[in-house]
């Protein structure tokens, strides 16, 4: 049976077991820490998606286990949301060796999969530290009678994402947010490739305003090339040796003649 499960209270928690077919609400300036390899499942859904965990004016950490948003329209892993005028930053945390996943759509052809994290509302914040990030599929040509697109690994509607590792199986979209991915990477209009601040390498599809995507250089992973040797040293010596020689000729020449 499908539960919501409320972690209100703003105290600090941390999971103590598996849910499956649950999702999971952290409110309130209350803080959840997904620990021990526990796996969140949200249930399947028929309306606009499930997501197994909402966050909302409050804070997620996740240091491990295997998240996964709902079926049917496909709901996201993890939504990070603030509700308008709170004050609050809300902020989700991920570590390797976290898994996260997107719903898989499987019953409305007008709907994408689920996206592996999402960023609603301006004062949200996605930080990626490690991880592994996969959307769920779009819905088949079999089961819809069209095929719809899947979902995100990362989708900022508004809001901030900062992204120093991670493996990536999806895009990146942003409407209006930010993403912000530090390491040495590129942009080449379409695909952010290189390697993160974790030295896992990069290769994605960014959609978005290119001036949404910042591209953080980090001298730790992409450090400084080296320094040619100088030359002008060398070539100044040269060109006295070359003085000294004529020289040297010209005094030979006038003595022998």
């Amino acid at each position: 049976r499908a539960e919501r499960i409320y972690f209100d209270d703003g105290e600090f928690h941390s999971t103590t077991q598996d849910y499956e077919s649950h999702n999971l609400f952290i409110l309130n300036g209350t803080t959840l820490s997904l620990v021990d390899n526990h796996s969140i499942t949200a249930p399947p859904s028929s309306g606009d998606g499930e997501d197994a965990i909402r966050v909302e004016d409050a804070n997620f950490s996740a240091y491990g286990g295997v998240i996964t948003g709902g079926l049917g329209v496909g709901g996201a892993g993890v939504t990070v949301t603030t509700n308008r005028d709170s004050g609050f930053v809300s902020t989700a945390t991920f570590e390797w060796p976290v898994q996260v996943n997107g719903g898989d759509a499987i019953r409305e052809t007008t709907t994408k999969g689920g996206d592996a994290i999402q960023v609603l509302h301006e004062g949200s914040m996605a930080i990626i530290y490690g991880g592994t990030f996969t959307p769920g599929t779009g819905c088949s040509v079999k089961v819809c009678g069209e095929q719809t697109t899947d979902g995100n690994s990362l989708q900022i509607l508004d809001g901030k994402a900062a992204v120093r590792g991670g493996q990536f199986n999806g895009n990146f979209y942003s409407l209006k947010g930010t993403i912000e991915v530090y390491g040495c990477v590129e942009f080449d209009g379409e695909q952010i490739t290189g390697v993160l601040s974790d030295g896992t390498t990069i290769d994605v599809t960014y959609v978005g305003s290119v001036s949404d995507l910042k591209l953080m250089y980090s001298n730790t992973t992409c450090p400084e090339p080296a320094k040619q040797a100088e030359t002008e040293p060398s070539n100044a010596a040269t060109s006295k040796s070359s003085v000294v020689a004529v020289a040297l000729l010209s005094s030979l020449l006038k003595f022998m003649l």
